[in-house]
């Protein structure tokens, strides 16, 4: 996702995040993600560039904004799978950096299951009470077990997506 790539490689990119959302049997809205990514484009049109594919009204669409809008669709619905991948109670990754970022997820899942009106009158106290109740809920529920090392095929994976990923960026470039 930090790499640049083009809209192809970040297409792709979405398929594969389509195909670990569904593997994860993670429900998977259908017409809010294309909504999302529709309104992504849709809003990226309104700075035209390059060479106009057509006219629509007065309205033109140019060929550097459809670019830039597809490629920020697929970006940003792609972030917007891999958070609904990655926020849940049964993720646990390896290592002590994973058992960090897990520790990091389980605050975010819980700030975001809080209810956002109660923010609404003294929203900094109201934070600072979140908080706290989520380092006395999260810092409970998480074992306390030494963190497991990374094994060679966790590394080779990882290694191999990276590697794909790099790829697929200097190809699209």
């Amino acid at each position: 996702m930090l790499l640049p790539a083009g809209p192809l490689t970040r297409a792709l990119l979405l398929l594969v995040l389509i195909l670990l959302v569904l593997s994860t049997h993670r429900r998977l809205r259908w017409g809010r993600t294309a909504t999302f990514f529709v309104a992504v484009v849709a809003f990226n049109l309104a700075a035209p560039g390059g060479r106009i594919l057509l006219e629509v009204g007065a309205f033109p669409v140019t060929e550097g904004a459809l670019r830039v809008g597809l490629t920020k669709a697929f970006s940003l619905t792609s972030l917007l799978l891999l958070s609904k991948v990655g926020v849940r109670r049964d993720l646990e990754l390896p290592g002590r950096l994973g058992r960090l970022l897990t520790l990091t997820l389980a605050y975010v899942r819980y700030l975001l299951e809080a209810d956002a009106k109660l923010l609404a009158r003294d929203p900094v106290g109201r934070l600072d009470g979140l908080l706290l109740e989520a380092r006395r809920s999260v810092g409970t529920s998480r074992p306390t077990a030494a963190a497991a090392r990374s094994t060679a095929a966790g590394i080779t994976i990882l290694a191999a997506l990276l590697t794909l990923h790099w790829a697929a960026a200097i190809v699209a470039s």
